[in-house]
């Protein structure tokens, strides 16, 4: 009986509380997880476990070098390794470190600018959040909610991007106590759901960052398991690519 009138108890403080403003809940949120503004300049080698339903775990060794516009990512396919590096705005590729790859290997391993920003693009936008929400082309609607996420009690934000930078609706959540970013939503087409959510879970502290240790997606239609990114270790960024 206790338990459940302090339980009531502290969900009607919750929900008694002001809720801040969008821009407000995001500059906290950023304090929390880059307090002193390393995220810009990081340099890092970072290694992440990936694993999917019905496919083989993959492992990702992704260099970061925000600092120099620099970004390189290895994987092991075909028992090879396949090296992808960003210098700039320059595409470099390698297979076991050879540079002169055939056209047959080039399509096999898709190793082309395009998909090649994609993936640059998707590792520093989702590892860099929340600190990502202050790129250029991004819209942060004023209404936020506070609603249940995963369990807890979370403020919701939702952001758009302008049509150069990405159509997807994003909906952001954050610890409605600390401000940490617990997950996030986004959809093609908001009336269709055709979208996924994502929950983080644990931190581990990256050069000054806190970045999540592991990001689980989920089909926002049905609740479908899509996988799961882990960060594994990392440390100093090994070699100089400029």
């Amino acid at each position: 009986m206790l338990f459940s009138m302090l339980l009531l108890a502290g969900l009607y403080l919750h929900q008694a509380r002001p809720i801040p403003d969008a821009n407000t809940i995001i500059d906290r949120s950023i304090e929390y997880h880059d307090p002193y503004n390393k995220w810009n300049n990081l340099q890092a080698h970072i290694n992440f476990i990936e694993t999917r339903p019905k496919v083989e775990t993959r492992q990702s060794s992704v260099e970061v070098d925000n600092k120099n516009g620099i970004f390189c990512i290895s994987r092991e396919m075909d028992k090879m390794h396949v090296q992808r590096h960003i210098v700039k705005d320059t595409c470099i590729y390698n297979i076991d470190e050879y540079e002169e790859l055939t056209d047959k290997e080039i399509e096999h391993y898709k190793l082309n600018n395009e998909y090649t920003f994609i993936l640059r693009n998707y590792y520093l936008y989702l590892w860099g959040l929340p600190m990502k929400l202050r790129d250029k082309g991004a819209t942060t609607k004023n209404e936020v909610k506070q609603v249940p996420f995963n369990g807890r009690q979370a403020y919701e934000v939702s952001v758009s991007y302008d049509k150069e930078v990405g159509s997807d609706l994003w909906f952001f959540y954050f610890n409605v106590d600390s401000y940490a970013l617990l997950g996030y939503k986004f959809y093609h087409d908001n009336g269709k759901g055709d979208g996924e959510y994502v929950t983080l879970k644990d931190y581990e502290l990256v050069f000054g960052i806190n970045i999540p240790k592991t990001r689980s997606w989920y089909a926002a239609k049905d609740s479908t398991f899509l996988g799961t990114d882990a960060l594994s270790t990392f440390d100093i960024i090994s070699h100089n690519h400029q």
